[in-house]
């Protein structure tokens, strides 16, 4: 199983050089750009992203370069969509609807619209967007290697990415991306911080 090269506990670093690069996973991303996230997240949800969000307002204030991708903003959009279903249901009890009936409300489809366009302009307003290609031989190599990460195939796909890119700082929860090699993972996430650091 590969490791990554680092990982950085983001809730005691203190980011000094304000030249460095970082890139933006999609839960951070999510938790920083989506201004709906507190209304329809539990508590622990909220605990859990409170580091990253305001990691990341750090690195806005030191003007850091910050990195997201096309594939992390397509996954932020599916779960922002899933989220505004669910706080739909939240306000509307004894709904059955699918999220499929939801798509067709005209009144839910603006006001998803809105959020969804806010996110994408906030996430533009702090990140430069990598965009690059999900290729048939990205995902032989994803499956080729597959004992040596626990990533999924998205995952895999951006952080393969990242390091061809030397976009190697990547701020993430996802436990999986500490099995990739060359990344240094800046993280809260108490699992991946407990591990033992790469020989």
């Amino acid at each position: 199983m590969m490791q990554c090269a680092a990982t950085t506990d983001l809730t005691t670093f203190m980011p000094m050089d304000n030249r460095k690069e970082f890139f933006l996973d999609t839960n951070v991303l999510y938790w920083f750009t989506y201004p709906r996230f507190t209304n329809v997240s539990k508590p622990h949800d909220k605990l859990r992203a409170a580091p990253y969000f305001d990691f990341v307002d750090k690195l806005v204030s030191n003007g850091n370069p910050l990195f997201t991708s096309i594939y992390n903003i397509t996954e932020m959009l599916h779960v922002i969509e899933k989220n505004e279903f669910s706080l739909y249901e939240l306000n509307h009890p004894g709904v059955d609807w699918s999220i499929k009936d939801f798509r067709k409300m005209p009144k839910e489809r603006n006001q998803l619209k809105r959020n969804l366009a806010t996110a994408l302009s906030n996430v533009k307003n702090v990140c430069t967007i990598l965009d690059f290609n999900f290729t048939y031989s990205t995902l032989n190599q994803f499956i080729q290697e597959l004992e040596e990460h626990r990533c999924d195939t998205f995952d895999y796909a951006i952080l393969r990415n990242c390091i061809k890119e030397g976009k190697l700082n990547v701020i993430s929860d996802d436990s999986d991306f500490s099995t990739m090699e060359k990344i240094h993972l800046y993280t809260a996430n108490v699992t991946v911080l407990a591990k033992p650091a790469p020989l």
